[in-house]
């Protein structure tokens, strides 16, 4: 019988220590797949980031080409200004990159959300020339206040414009329609005449998308959900009755004490 109960104990520690080992295994994998989870988000909102400012320079390069060539050189030079300030902009993404991680109020500052969307605009304008995307803007008089920060508002407005253009890629007059207006909230509404939305549950989830490989990771609507609300506003979506789908956002309106506050 002691015999027995000894080999059974050497058994069981045998197959906890196995168990033990499998458990060291499965650790290191997942700890493995964090990081490749981690590597891919960075690089996936890095290339994000810069693909539009890189986009907008090779439009602006090609156009100076063809005024120089014209003998045209003052207004080259505007191009070159261009992207001159494009290049500005790369550089102090990058830098937002790299404190991204970093969540808190020092980069915020009142903003006029009527510039945020004119200058997203003005980085999309290669994809909205050659997609020959109509844009219907209604925009109140008087400037509309919020407190964020610019380049991550301004990031927010592209990914939606991006979707938007890329929704209406079937469309015989692909239109986008942008309605900013001021109450309690600042709202800002992007409808587009595309196919709708087809999930709207999984909409604002990591990795969703429904575009080809290649054209997307489902990381734009998470990360610009996450950046509307670290500005205590939020995002939304819905299908509009008439067709295409509506991207809502939604920021608490900075009041004029507030601004001399900060």
């Amino acid at each position: 019988d002691l015999r027995a109960l000894n080999q059974r104990l050497q058994r069981e520690i045998a197959e906890r220590e196995r168990m033990q080992q499998s458990l060291e295994v499965a650790e290191h994998s997942l700890a493995q797949s964090s990081k490749l989870a981690a590597l891919g988000e960075m690089s996936a909102a890095v290339s994000h980031e810069l693909n539009q400012p890189l986009a907008a320079m090779k439009t602006y390069l090609a156009g100076a080409r063809l005024l120089l060539q014209r003998k045209r050189s003052e207004e080259a030079l505007s191009s070159f200004q261009r992207i001159d300030d494009l290049i500005g902009r790369m550089g102090a993404i990058t830098r937002q990159l790299k404190s991204y991680a970093r969540k808190g109020e020092e980069a915020f500052e009142p903003l006029d959300m009527r510039e945020a969307v004119s200058e997203a605009l003005a980085m999309m304008e290669p994809q909205l020339k050659s997609r020959r995307v109509a844009i219907n803007r209604t925009m109140p008089a008087a400037p509309v206040l919020v407190l964020c920060d610019r380049l991550r508002l301004e990031q927010v407005f592209i990914n939606l414009f991006r979707n938007a253009i890329d929704a209406t890629k079937d469309s015989d007059e692909p239109q986008i329609e942008l309605i900013l207006s001021a109450g309690e909230n600042a709202i800002m509404s992007v409808h587009d005449n595309g196919h709708g939305i087809a999930d709207l549950e999984s909409l604002f989830e990591p990795f969703y998308t429904t575009k080809q490989p290649g054209d997307g990771v489902g990381l734009g609507l998470a990360i610009s959900s996450g950046i509307i609300n670290d500005f205590g506003g939020r995002l939304t979506a819905w299908n509009a009755p008439d067709g295409g789908a509506v991207f809502e956002v939604q920021l608490p309106i900075l009041k004029s004490g507030q601004e001399a506050a900060e």
